[in-house]
This record gives structure tokens, C-alpha cells and sequence, in this order.
């Protein structure tokens, strides 16, 4: 519910804060005291546009703020919604919005900024507002549709789910035909494709390791000389191939070493040691003499080899700035076109048996749109009639109401109807959208009539009417009082009235007045409990409080207890 109305330099308002409570809440007061600014300011709160007017003068900007108590826990469809905008559900929601001078307006939920289109789609999920220019739901076509689905109960909802699941089935064998492309010729096109590809990748055997060992490859091919003319120094130093005359290698100056060692061993035995690491190093050294010598005879000095490598290492990096930054990525994209190619091999046989699929379950979703549609009409009436009684204890007993319903054979979720309820008021009068209707009176009746038929299926919370007695007296006015309290224990109703009928049967009442402030006149606001209820009670009479007036108003109050307590 509501739980308080923050407004600030908006209008006359300077400063006020509204708290609310559950059940009926009444706004009354003189004319011109503020009661249709304050159904301004929730407008806004609702996404309604701003504009710099609104902005109280000699401020920069106005300030709205609507908490909401939601300690029983959000419905589930708000809760979603909430979740969409990236909103975390607490137990209190305030809802903001400031309007600058120059025209521009901020709106904020839980102190987030968010679109204003948001606060509109949020707005209407929290508050219908009926007044003499606003009509949120009854001016919606989109929301005819959910209040006689609403009216359907279980009927419709059973019909309905079935017409949502075969939707959902249908969307889905539209989405598969979709990937599995728009037509045959499409389909070959793909494959050609996918098989081209598949042969590059194929036709060049790649592996993994070939790159690197390419690579290695190249450059020893490319350095042959070089390393040719390094193997064969080493050599020719180890082994002394090819030296000047006299020159010893290092292998025989090794040798001799280990004669000498040997001798020397052969006198100390201590020195046996040395000897074997000399021996050692005389094995190790005729092992790398003949190591060089075979790594030197197997150097290659082919151009064409050389040519060969680079050609190959070239198709290798072609192929990746084709399928892949590396041979494994190339590979692995390889394999997806195989995947993908097999699927679509099968596609054909797939889309055959998705196109006989759809259209089965197109003849079925079909047959439960016209199913719910003739719900509908059934429900229709009913809802009619029903609105045609109500409307006749609100002084609009010569009304007509029509729930038209048009086929429009495009499938939704919701079925394929759209429902609009037409109203006439006056006999001679034809029937027209309720959008048509001139009086603020007549719409809020009609809204009102709505609402308590739908009392227990409607899950907007809050309910706005503004002077929903216009036009009314007598008896009329004392039926929709009643039909106001009986529709206050399903829903928490703020409204603005000027009927002591209507404010008699409040749960909560509400005084707006002006004062002057500093040279300024300001609105105000109290909370009247029981002798200034009765003296307000008495203003909104005939303006007396003498003895005669006093007592018809405690007649009101008496009545309205005794309602509320029988119902």
C-alpha cells in the first residue's frame, strides 16, 4: 500500500507530507485548496509527463517522493519487473521524481535513476488513477483485455494457459526452421561452403607439432653454411682433420696427458682417481669427435628443400589467417564445420518433420484461441449485465456498456482478440470507446463499477478517485460510498470528494487547506481525528455547525459504522 506522499515546492505545496492508511483514505477540503495538485503529484510518481509549471515559483525544482509498503511481499509480476530494471525488491519502495525549473525531470526508484518509461510500466502496476482527466487502465484497449480475463476467473486462465503453451510451441518450430536457414537453396549454398572449407583443412594434414618443426627446419637450411663451417672447426680442433703440420688436436694432447697420469699413477696410487677422470674425458671427447663428424655429413645444402619448407610454413600461415590463430584453433574449426554440416544434411529430413509439427500445432493453437474467444463472449455478457446493474445504483441507470471482441487472427500469447468496451450513457446516445467519454463523473462510475465486480481478481493495489461524485446526489451518492467501502477490504482507495456521504464511510480522513506563509499561500494538510472530522463532515454539508447540522452528520458517521461492520 501507500504509505506516505513526500512533496515539496511543487505547485502552491511548499512542504507537506500525506501519510496513508489501509482501507479508505479521504481527501477533502474548500475548492482550490490543493486536492487536484496532489492527484498532480502522484501522476507524476505514475510517469506522467513533467513540465517546468510544476516547479513552485521562486524554486529550481520540485520534489515528489511515494513510499510503498510491501512487507507482505511483492506479486510475482512485479517482483519480475523490478528484476528487468535491475532493481532489488525491499520491503519499502519509494519512488521519486524531480522536476528542474527549465523542464527536465529525474524519476528514481529505491534512489536509483531509471527511465521514466519505467516508472510508467511500475506506476501502473502500483495505482489506478481515476480522475477527471486520468483513467490509466479504462483508457488502455491492452487492459480491457486482462479485466474481462480477470472477470473469466479459472475458466479463462485454464483456456488461456493452453492458448500461451501452444504459442510457446509454435514460436519454438519457427526459431528451429529458423537456424536451420530460409530455404533449400540457402541451406546448399551453406553446405558448399562448409565442405570447400573442410577440404582446404583436410588436403594440407596438418598436426600440431609440424609448424614448430618446420620452423626449426628453415632456419637450419637457411644457416647450412654457417653451420657447416662451426661443425667442422669443432671437429677439426677435437679430432686435428685437415691442421697444419705439427698441429695436435686435443684429443691426442689428451692422450698423452693420460700416459703421463698413468705413469705417475703406476709410482702413487692415490692418483688412481685422476686417471679415471682423465679416461673419461678421453671417451667423452672420441664420443664428440664422432658426433660432429656424422652431424657434419648429414648438413643439408638443397635450395629446393629450403623452398619446400617455406612453401609449406606459408600454406601453415595461411590457413590461419583463414580458420584459426594457431594449428589446434584451425583443427577445431575444422570439426565445426563437420558438425555443422552433418546437421545440415539432416536438415532437410528436420525441416520436414518441424513444418508438419507447426502445422499441427498451428490447427491446435487455432482451435484454443477460438476456445478462449468464445469464453470470452460468455464472459462478456456476463460482465455486462453485471456492469449494467451496478451502473443503475450509480445514477447511470439509462447507461449501455458493450465488451466488443475482434478476431484479429495474429497469434499472441493471449489469444487472437481484442476486446474494447464501448459505453453510452443517454438512451439515443450510440455506443462509443470509453476513451470518447466527456465526463469525468461517468468514467470514474464506470471504473468504479469495474472495480468491484473485479475486486478480488484485480492485483493493482492502490486505487486513485478523484471526485467520483461529480455530477451524483441523493441515494447515488450514498451507493457509491458503499460500493467505496466495500471495495476498500480488497484494496487500499484514496479519494477526493466532496461528498460527507463519502467521507463518512473513510477509514482515514484528510483535511487540505490554504494559509498564508511569509506573503504566500501554501498548502496544508492534517489528519482529522473525531470532533474536526465532524466539524469537516459539517462544512461539506452546507458549511453550518449548528445543532440540526451536527446531527445529520453524526447520522452520517452512525450509518457508515453500521455498514462497515455488517459488510
Amino acid at each position: 500500500m501507500l504509505l506516505q506522499l513526500n512533496v515539496k515546492d511543487f505547485a502552491l505545496i511548499e512542504d507537506l507530507q500525506l501519510t496513508f492508511k489501509p482501507g479508505l483514505n479521504v481527501l477533502s477540503g474548500e475548492t482550490g485548496a490543493g486536492k487536484s495538485i496532489i492527484i498532480g503529484a502522484i501522476g507524476l510518481i505514475l510517469g506522467e509527463r513533467a513540465s517546468a509549471e510544476h516547479v513552485r515559483e521562486g524554486t529550481q525544482e520540485a520534489y515528489i517522493e511515494a513510499i510503498f509498503d510491501w512487507s507482505r511481499g511483492f506479486p510475482s509480476h512485479m517482483r519480475e519487473l523490478l528484476k528487468e530494471g535491475g532493481l532489488d525488491p525491499e520491503e519499502n519502495l519509494v519512488i521519486s521524481r524531480e522536476v528542474i525549473k527549465e523542464g527536465r525531470s529525474i524519476g528514481r526508484v529505491n534512489g536509483r535513476a531509471v527511465p521514466i518509461s519505467f516508472l510508467k510500466e511500475l506506476g501502473a502496476g502500483l495505482i489506478d488513477l481515476h480522475g477527471q482527466h486520468q483513467h490509466q487502465s479504462l483508457l488502455d484497449p491492452e487492459q480491457h483485455l486482462e479485466m474481462l480475463d480477470a472477470y473469466g476467473g479459472d475458466k479463462v486462465a485454464e483456456a488461456r494457459q493452453k492458448v500461451a503453451a501452444l504459442y510457446k510451441k509454435r514460436k519454438q518450430c519457427l526459431e528451429q526452421l529458423d537456424q536451420l536457414g530460409k530455404d533449400d537453396r540457402e541451406r546448399e549454398r551453406r553446405k558448399e561452403i562448409l565442405s570447400y572449407q573442410i577440404d582446404e583443412i583436410d588436403q594440407s594434414s596438418l598436426s600440431p607439432e609440424e609448424e614448430e618443426e618446420l620452423l626449426h627446419k628453415q632456419k637450419l637450411l637457411s644457416h647450412a653454411e654457417k653451420l657447416y663451417h662451426s661443425v667442422s672447426l669443432a671437429y677439426h680442433y677435437l679430432a686435428g682433420e685437415g691442421g697444419a703440420p705439427g698441429e695436435i688436436a686435443v684429443r691426442d694432447r689428451l692422450s698423452e696427458i693420460l700416459k703421463e697420469a698413468e705413469e705417475a699413477s703406476s709410482i702413487d696410487t692415490s692418483l688412481h682417481n685422476v686417471v679415471q677422470m682423465i679416461q673419461g674425458g678421453v671417451a667423452q671427447l672420441e664420443e664428440a669427435a664422432r658426433e660432429l663428424g656424422h652431424y657434419r655429413g648429414q648438413i643439408s645444402f638443397d635450395p629446393g628443400e629450403l623452398e619446400q619448407v617455406q612453401e609449406r610454413l606459408e600454406k601453415i600461415k595461411n590457413l590461419k589467417k583463414k580458420y584459426g590463430d594457431s594449428v589446434e584453433e584451425v583443427l577445431q574449426f575444422a570439426q565445426q564445420c563437420r558438425e555443422e554440416l552433418e546437421k545440415l544434411e539432416q536438415s532437410e529430413e528436420t525441416a520436414l518433420r518441424l513444418e508438419k509439427e507447426l502445422k499441427e500445432v498451428e490447427q491446435d493453437l487455432e482451435s484454443a484461441c477460438r476456445h478462449l474467444s468464445d469464453v470470452r463472449w460468455e464472459m462478456a455478457a456476463a460482465l455486462e449485465e453485471a456492469l449494467v446493474q451496478s451502473l443503475g445504483e450509480l445514477a447511470l441507470e439509462k447507461a449501455r456498456i458493450s465488451i466488443t471482441l475482434e478476431s484479429e487472427k495474429a497469434y499472441t500469447s493471449r489469444g487472437w482478440d481484442r476486446v474494447e468496451f464501448m459505453f453510452s450513457a443517454n438512451p439515443g446516445e450510440s455506443l462509443k470507446p470509453l476513451s470518447k467519454i466527456i465526463s469525468g463523473g461517468e468514467m470514474s462510475r464506470v471504473m468504479l463499477s469495474l472495480k468491484s465486480i473485479l475486486a478480488n481478481q484485480d492485483r493493482v493495489p492502490v486505487l486513485i478517485f478523484d471526485e467520483v461524485d461529480t455530477g451524483i446526489g441523493g441515494q447515488t451518492i450514498q451507493s457509491v460510498a458503499e460500493k467505496m467501502s466495500a471495495l476498500a477490504r480488497h484494496h487500499q482507495l484514496l479519494c477526493v470528494t466532496h461528498s460527507p456521504q463519502i467521507a463518512s464511510m473513510a477509514d482515514h480522513h484528510l483535511l487540505l487547506y490554504k494559509e498564508e506563509s511569509n506573503g504566500r499561500t501554501v498548502t496544508r494538510a492534517c489528519s482529522l481525528e473525531e470532533q474536526d472530522r465532524k466539524k469537516e463532515l459539517a462544512r461539506m454539508l452546507d458549511g453550518g455547525l449548528d445543532p440540526v447540522n451536527l446531527k445529520h452528520v453524526e447520522a452520517f458517521l452512525e450509518r457508515a459504522e453500521k455498514i462497515k461492520k455488517d459488510k
